[in-house]
């Protein structure tokens, strides 16, 4: 049930946040919360499937409109008592948002958070920077600045890079160790070929 509602809510979503990235925050969590044993498992299920719904990027920049498709959702498939802190971590398991409210300490958060922020690093997540890069019709690198937002290299510098010391759990931290080891291979290796082509010129 939960699995059709996610995959009929994210049609025109990029596909760095379609139904396989919801898959893939949904086992990182699963595994992380095996490994840490910080809350009910069903719940983080719930809301790693979920995690996205309300996402002001694609829910035409109005997330009370999502918030608000979940509450229904979930009233009417019998989880009234975990939706105000399925909710919760909706609301606040974002980079972006700037203005968290209500429990931010929250164990399901910490796992559904580090699961949402591994799927943003390592090789999917450079696949992923490049694919919404691309959405929005954005510049690969605008030099010499580095972290222009506007660009996807700046992307890197600006969020991706800082994520590996925002982790949350122990297993969040060692494998975003890893995949914050590629981020860093990648953009030596970009910026070996950028200048060579120039000089190639």
């Amino acid at each position: 049930m939960t699995e059709e509602f996610v995959r009929q809510n994210q049609k025109g979503y990029d596909s760095g946040h379609d139904w396989w990235h919801i898959m893939r925050v949904r086992k990182l969590a699963l595994f992380i919360n095996e490994k840490e044993s910080l809350a009910d498992p069903f719940t983080v299920e719930i809301t790693a499937l979920l995690h996205d719904t309300a996402d002001s990027k694609f829910a035409s920049g109005n997330s009370e409109q999502g918030y608000e498709l979940i509450r229904d959702f979930m009233e009417k498939g019998g989880m009234s008592d975990i939706m105000d802190r399925v909710l919760n971590v909706i609301k606040n398991v974002s980079f972006s948002n700037k203005n968290k409210t209500g429990n931010t300490d929250d164990p399901l958060l910490l796992v559904i958070q580090d699961a949402d922020r591994l799927d943003a690093i390592g090789a999917i997540g450079i696949a992923r920077a490049f694919n919404y890069g691309g959405f929005r019709n954005n510049p690969i690198y605008n030099p010499p600045d580095k972290e222009d937002e506007k660009s996807t290299i700046g992307h890197f510098y600006n969020k991706l890079l800082k994520l590996k010391g925002m982790m949350n759990t122990p297993t969040g931290c060692k494998i975003a160790e890893e995949r914050h080891k590629i981020l860093e291979k990648f953009l030596e290796q970009f910026y070996e070929e950028w200048e060579y082509g120039l000089i190639k010129l």
